[in-house]
């Protein structure tokens, strides 16, 4: 049976929704590269271009298509660099092909695709056949229609389940995601004429744990499926479960927000993707809540956000390929890759400082290994080889601890030789949990690994 949700832990969603609501989407974020070339959207052209983009970055958001979410804003921005407009008129997948393969080759050293993702180009394809031939190339007054006629948000939704590939059944949930983008006001972008009291939350897996950790499923082993170290694709099997389950949590989020439920949808992105592998209780979910509106009111933002390309640039100020690129960096992912441990490099970014100017300091972890735990906490490996900051890093790391410290173990991975130098510098140790020399780094994640 579902559990009640306290008054209480309502209370706290509430006050998380509201802060969290303003941070724009990955997929919509101006101040991350690559830049969308189409925005800000100040003509008919850019928002008639951008309603079909999004179209295709809402069907690519498929782990098993692209795997990393960010994938999809660089894929497409690879495509479109390469194929120009024809990135919305192709209608044969194997143009496409081609491209994609030389985006793999470009993104290898901090990501890679998932293992659908032959599927793509007929993805793409099939988003352009629906565009062309059931809203004629203008999404945005194709939908204004539909909604004159008093057709609503599901709708169009049925419409693209039969129409676009990998958007039926539990895939639906990437329709509702592309709606909240077009129907809801800022950080969204309002394009479509929907009513945003009629939208869905969209299901994915990482609010998939925020309904579970609520308890509104009546599946009650479904907390702890969530919380192992896999993703069983029987999750989604019944349709019919899923669209119950989807009812569910947005029934809940219109309870909270009745004229806009899909106000939670980023915000529980953020919750459930901090839920990861965690316990999915509701005092588990609780004490996150607390902890990201503590961190907020310390901070004066949202603790963190999530990163898409992040470029390094040489001693010459040359920008260089992103990803790994230190030979230290390179070191540690080809070891990782090599032992098959699932990480994310250069994920996201965390706010240290108490300002809300440009200069905040933050800090990007560069390698994530989401199923390592160290007493409950989530592993970071932060290789490092320039000794010329060594000591600015340091305290960066000692401030990111003292925020962050009671969720996040940070294994500091230096060369033999700076060892000393940190001992003198951070004499408390307060910079790292581990310290690892570069020479016998493996051998200490090995035990560590095993433990």
């Amino acid at each position: 049976m579902p559990q009640e949700v306290p008054n209480d832990l309502k209370d706290l969603i509430v006050r998380f929704v509201q802060t969290y609501s303003s941070v724009p989407d990955l997929e919509l974020d101006l101040y991350l590269n690559p830049k969308p070339w189409f925005m800000p959207l100040n003509s008919n052209e850019a928002k008639r271009e951008a309603a079909h983009y999004f179209l295709l970055a809402a069907a690519l958001s498929d782990y098993m298509l692209t795997g990393n979410p960010r994938n999809v804003r660089i894929l497409l921005n690879h495509l479109y660099t390469a194929l120009g407009p024809k990135l919305y008129t192709t209608k044969t997948p194997s143009e496409f092909t081609r491209e994609i393969g030389k985006f793999e080759q470009q993104i290898e050293k901090f990501d890679h695709l998932g293992q659908a993702k032959a599927e793509i180009p007929e993805v793409i394809c099939s988003v352009n056949q629906f565009v062309d031939n059931k809203a004629h190339g203008n999404l945005i007054d194709y939908t204004t229609k539909l909604s004159l006629r008093g057709r609503k948000p599901t709708d169009f939704v049925k419409e693209l389940s039969f129409s676009v590939k990998r958007m039926s059944k539990h895939h639906k949930a990437k329709s509702w995601l592309y709606l909240r983008w077009m129907v809801r006001s800022f950080p969204d972008l309002a394009l479509f004429q929907f009513d945003p009291k009629d939208l869905m939350v969209s299901l994915t897996t990482p609010k998939f744990r925020v309904y579970a950790a609520l308890g509104l499923s009546d599946n009650e082993n479904l907390p702890f499926e969530l919380s192992i170290k896999n993703r069983p694709e029987s999750w989604w099997k019944n349709t019919a479960e899923f669209d119950a389950d989807a009812e569910r949590l947005t029934n809940f989020a219109r309870s909270l927000f009745p004229e806009d439920p899909a106000k939670v949808d980023f915000p529980f992105f953020i919750l459930g993707t901090w839920l990861e592998y965690s316990d999915l209780t509701q005092i588990s979910l609780e004490r996150s809540l607390r902890f990201f509106i503590q961190k907020h009111e310390e901070l004066l933002k949202p603790l963190m956000r999530y990163l898409t390309v992040v470029y390094h640039y040489n001693r010459v100020g040359e920008r260089i390929e992103p990803g790994a690129f230190s030979l230290l960096e390179r070191d540690v992912y080809d070891f990782l890759r090599k032992k098959q441990v699932i990480f994310y490099y250069e994920f996201m970014e965390f706010y240290l400082s108490q300002t809300n100017s440009s200069a905040s300091l933050t800090y990007k972890p560069d390698f994530l290994l989401p199923q390592l735990t160290n007493n409950g906490r989530k592993i970071l490996l932060e290789p490092h080889g320039i000794k010329s900051n060594l000591k600015d890093f340091l305290g960066k790391l000692a401030t990111f601890r003292k925020h962050y410290g009671d969720y996040f173990c940070l294994i500091l991975i230096v060369p033999d030789d700076f060892t000393q130098t940190i001992d003198e510098y951070d004499k408390e140790h307060n910079s790292y949990d581990f310290l690892w020399k570069q020479s016998n780094y493996k051998t200490q994640f090995e035990n560590f690994h095993s433990s």
